[in-house]
């Protein structure tokens, strides 16, 4: 196994755009780079051209290799994160096996891990790594049984790495995301004509995903919500290639039309709860990066990203269109995935501030401003921190005077 240094970074500076206060801040990572994973903590997973290793990003330290193969040459997958920004999913050499394999990295200890396969390989390759869950234990992706046909595939933690299977006879499947715990994934499953039709497994069961309760097939999975209630994904020409949401509830949900006729979309991540997702359309034929983003929540439905991030008060550079999204951290305050200026593209993140505390004087957070938090700010009484609730860097009677006007429960 390679072992790659956390500190070997590239040099590539990230510009940031100061937003207004309680919005946000727009990064643009580096040109020619994909961002494809964000975790709770702003940390950014991604990948270059063919070849070049993975990395990871973050506002404070910039881009750093942290091996790996990217995807292209004979060589697939995807960079995906854990919540808290401590393992990276990928493809990466095993050097005792002498082949790629679906596996993680280690940011911490710095160290890459191969997770092998479930028979033959095929090239240069065992297994592809696309996702992993939001606790880190599970990593699922993509493993050979031989050049004709391949299986989605999962490692576990305490279990080790196994086949998923196919229920179409002789042909091939995939999981691209799986949920916080590791018992629910989504992905791909080839029907007998070769259409990838969208698929979950829950606890190692497939069901196929079907628009509402008819019988119409819809497209590849991209992501499952860490609550494994809501997969997304690409629309087919039976829902006139409308991106979806879907749970076992309600089966599959148009999220919106295209914003151009002849135009494709596709939904690619979801947070926590499935209240946020990204997705986006694009023409076609082209590359996707030709597209745009869009967000859909329950308040707003379906709004494009560009905009709705500017109403959060998010500055976005001139002529820059946020053309490609490829996450969404299971918290929704983290979006990443690729911009367009011209012809020119790069890895982009937007953090977003998080929300201002619904009570500050409620400094236990039990829902009520009572003794026990006032007795924690006379206990800190002068300092910093706790108690604090105007941020002034003292904790005085500024503080409580607002502590006893909130006394009682919280609104």
């Amino acid at each position: 196994m390679k072992l790659f240094p956390i500190g070997l970074a590239i040099a590539v500076a990230a510009l940031a755009s100061p937003s207004a206060p309680g919005g946000g801040t727009y990064y643009a990572i580096g040109n020619g780079l994909t961002a494809s994973g964000a975790a709770n903590n702003g940390t950014v997973a991604g990948y270059g051209a063919a070849g070049a290793p993975y990395w990871i990003w973050t506002a404070s330290g910039g881009v750093q290799f942290i091996g790996g193969v990217s995807p292209g040459n004979a060589v697939g997958g995807e960079a995906s994160i854990s919540d808290d920004g401590t393992r990276v999913a990928f493809t990466l050499l095993d050097d005792f096996s002498g082949f790629y394999e679906m596996g993680f990295y280690d940011t911490v200890a710095a160290i890459g891990t191969p997770l092998g396969g479930i028979g033959a390989p095929c090239s240069t390759e065992t297994s592809s790594g696309w996702g992993i869950s939001g606790d880190g234990t599970a990593v699922v992706g993509l493993g050979w049984l031989s050049c004709a046909n391949a299986h989605a595939t999962q490692w576990s933690e305490g279990k080790g790495t196994f086949d998923l299977g196919s229920t179409v006879a002789g042909r091939s499947s995939r999981a691209n995301a799986v949920d916080f715990d590791g018992n629910v994934v989504a992905g791909w499953q080839d029907a007998s004509t070769g259409f990838r039709q969208g698929a979950v497994w829950v606890d190692g069961v497939q069901t196929i995903i079907k628009l509402g309760q008819t019988a119409t097939v819809l497209g590849e999975a991209s992501d499952i919500s860490a609550d494994g209630v809501w997969a997304v994904g690409n629309g087919v020409s039976a829902n006139s290639f409308q991106a979806w949401r879907w749970s076992a509830a309600t089966g599959g949900i148009n999220i919106g039309p295209a914003p151009t006729a002849g135009w494709r979309g596709a939904a690619v991540a979801s947070n926590a709860d499935g209240s946020r997702i990204v997705l986006f359309y694009r023409p076609f034929p082209g590359p996707a990066t030709f597209g745009q983003s869009f967000i859909w929540t329950p308040e707003d439905g379906m709004v494009n990203l560009n905009t709705w991030l500017t109403n959060r008060g998010v500055t976005i550079p001139a002529n820059t269109v946020l053309a490609l999204p490829l996450d969404i951290s299971s918290d929704g305050n983290t979006i990443v995935g690729i911009a367009r200026n011209g012809a020119a593209t790069t890895a982009f993140a937007v953090i977003l501030d998080p929300p201002a505390p619904a009570c500050p004087a409620d400094l236990d957070d039990n829902g009520t401003v009572d003794g026990a938090d006032l007795g924690t700010l006379l206990g800190n009484w002068g300092g910093p921190g706790v108690g604090d609730i105007d941020g002034n860097g003292t904790t005085d009677g500024a503080d409580l005077g607002t502590l006893l006007g909130a006394w009682g429960p919280c609104a």
